[in-house]
């Protein structure tokens, strides 16, 4: 190891002053930020559930789970760079500590810790410059990997990185010439970074933990907006009631915090299936159109941040914020946006006429009620009895109205009939709201849902099932915001169906499904519903009902909280777009084809709606469940409930 260096006391006055400059310097920046920041209301609570936010923030900040897990060799590359940035704090604070005679690490190690300390650190410093190098060249020399625009920027400060790990290598070297020269370039580059990272995309290194930190608990988390415009007149007369986004001045404080938080990584635009087919939407780009709209209060949101036409073409199917490595609310912007076209501006909206067919049918296929009391009359579902009925079965609107998906239907009915479970419907149903409230109509989904919940506590339900995750995720996370004592037990079908087969109260036969033309075994592949998946973390409950069929899934490239939309989401299903040659639902359909499977299984009566005609049959969960069915042995059926 090197000799202690000495210093004269220009030098020492020199490294101070440039401290304090680094320091003045970082702190002027960064108030216009944190002014940006404090101009925005506050949307909830976000800091409830401490304990849950401090582990979410240690595993994804301190273990890198996302930005690993969402690119595996950049992802690594990017961990080894921060655990050099974790792991050189101290160093760094020895090393400016060192002209005035103060030795941190001597002070805190023994003189073989000190050895041991710094050739860990040489290793780090190794590892470090291999991190930094490698997304260096991909971030620079490999187009395909990492396209546009470049952030220059990002390159200078990955340079000086690298510089900074070989002048650390350097002053382990005792024979080495200049010891003083390289000491200080290590110093000027430390005291060059704070400044720099602010006008950066590397700011992300001081907000992602706490943007990470405020985020909320579940993705997509939407809260209902106070429409009782006369108490909130009375309340603050002065004061216009915000209805969505519709200028700058109503995005919230972590909103503005997520603008300036982005990384540019592009991880959120890749995933986006609007993206993908040809489309104008790009997450990346409506994130960092907010930061550059920041401070300009009275700027519309629709057209600064997000155009009509991109916002148009969002199927909230998550993908972007899902796999956001630093906590950004993707959806908040886009839903709020939309809350803005449908109940303030009234302009740009692209499901007017569905909103309108919900509004007078109250469902989206024009079709009346009656045709609702028609279908359960010839299937025979029995009426929900309050008090004696254990499951709500809810039908919602694709299994009610659509014809072609009576089969669904009826398995499930048949499926529970034979597994003895009690259950029941509503005699009449309004739509959950799912879908007009993720276009904005957030007037229509609370009436909607409002009627839904007069019904419940009408007919005293405490437990349903139903077979469209749509509905599931609405009536399970969304509405008990409406009403605090709302508390009905929600489970999809595929958890169901999983626990009767584990109790053995439904017995699969196992039997293949036929043979292709040329006598093979048919094969079965399964889409991940982005509402059941991504949304709910129920993944392996459908494939554990595949399992007991008889059949292993031939999974999709893109399967359980990675899948693909289906293109059905924001109402997706109910609507075309203008160009037909961009659809979401063609790529997942050339992903489906391309598996070699015969079969697809669904978990969601909208994707099977989507998705259907893409191999040589696609069925619901429950229909492959209703064709593998031996009763049960006993004619009584068991009176032990099945567990939710």
């Amino acid at each position: 190891m090197t000799d202690a260096l000495t210093f004269v006391t220009w030098e020492r006055v020199l490294i101070a002053l440039l401290v304090l400059v680094s320091a003045v310097w970082f702190v002027k920046d960064l108030l216009p930020k944190i002014h940006h920041i404090r101009q925005g209301g506050s949307d909830r609570d976000r800091t409830d559930r401490l304990g849950r936010r401090i582990a979410t923030v240690i595993k994804e900040v301190v273990f890198q789970y996302r930005v690993v897990r969402g690119r595996k060799v950049a992802g690594t590359l990017h961990a080894m760079v921060f655990v050099g940035f974790s792991a050189f704090g101290l160093e760094t604070l020895d090393h400016f500590f060192e002209p005035f005679g103060v030795p941190v690490l001597h002070a805190l190690l023994s003189d073989a810790g000190v050895v041991v300390f710094q050739n860990v650190l040489a290793v780090v410093a190794v590892l470090v410059m291999i991190g930094i190098g490698g997304l260096f060249i991909r971030r620079f020399f490999m187009p395909k990997i990492s396209p546009g625009p470049k952030s220059y920027s990002s390159g200078v400060v990955a340079i000086m990185i690298f510089i900074l790990m070989a002048t650390y290598l350097w002053s382990l070297d005792a024979g080495l010439a200049y010891q003083k020269a390289n000491w200080w370039v290590h110093a000027l580059l430390i005291v060059a970074f704070p400044p720099l990272i602010l006008r950066s995309k590397h700011f992300h290194i001081l907000m992602a933990p706490v943007d990470i930190f405020f985020r909320t608990h579940h993705l997509g988390d939407l809260l209902p907006l106070n429409l009782d415009m006369e108490a909130l007149m009375e309340a603050d007369p002065d004061e216009e009631p915000s209805l969505g986004l519709e200028t700058m001045a109503d995005a919230p404080w972590k909103m503005r915090m997520d603008f300036l938080t982005c990384v540019e990584c592009k991880r959120c635009t890749e995933q986006c299936p609007a993206w993908n087919a040809g489309m104008e939407l790009n997450p990346r780009g409506f994130i960092l159109d907010g930061r550059a709209t920041l401070g300009q209060e009275d700027a519309a949101f629709v057209g600064n941040v997000i155009t009509e036409k991109a916002l148009g073409q969002c199927t909230t199917c998550g993908a972007c914020e899902a796999i956001c490595p630093v906590g950004i609310e993707h959806l908040n912007v886009l839903v709020g946006a939309k809350r803005a076209q449908a109940l303030a501006t009234g302009k740009g909206m692209v499901a007017t006429e569905y909103l309108e067919t919900v509004e007078r049918y109250g469902n989206p296929f024009s079709k009346p009620q009656t045709e609702r009391q028609k279908l359960v009359d010839q299937l025979q579902i029995p009426v929900f009895e309050p008090g004696q009925t254990e499951y709500l079965l809810w039908l919602g609107c694709v299994w009610t109205y659509n014809q072609d998906a009576e089969s669904s239907l009826r398995s499930m009915v048949e499926v529970l009939d034979r597994a003895g479970v009690s259950y029941g419907i509503l005699p009449s149903e309004s739509c959950s709201g799912h879908h007009s409230r993720r276009q904005g109509e957030e007037l229509q989904f609370q009436t909607l849902a409002n009627e839904n919940i007069d019904r419940f506590e009408e007919f005293k339900v405490a437990k349903m099932v139903t077979g469209c995750p749509h509905c599931f995720h609405t009536i399970r996370r969304e509405y008990p915001d409406l009403r605090d004592d709302f508390e009905v037990e929600m489970v999809h079908h595929s958890e169901l169906l999983a626990n009767l087969i584990a109790d053995g109260r439904l017995k699969l036969n196992g039997e293949a499904m036929g043979k292709t033309a040329d006598g093979r075994d048919r094969t079965l592949t399964f889409h991940d519903p982005c509402y059941l998946s991504r949304y709910e973390k129920i993944e392996d409950e459908p494939r554990e009902v595949i399992r007991s069929a008889g059949f292993q899934v031939q999974e999709l490239a893109r399967n359980r909280d990675r899948t693909y939309c289906c293109g059905g989401g924001a109402a997706g299903f109910a609507r075309h777009a203008e160009d037909e040659s961009k659809r979401v639902d063609q790529e997942r359909k050339r992903e489906i084809k391309g598996s070699g499977a015969d079969i697809l299984i669904t978990g969601c009566p909208e994707c099977k709606m989507m998705l259907d005609a893409t191999v040589e049959e696609t069925m619901d969960l429950v229909e492959l469940v209703a064709r593998s069915t031996k009763p049960a042995p006993s004619a009584t059926p068991p009176t032990a409930n099945p567990p939710s």
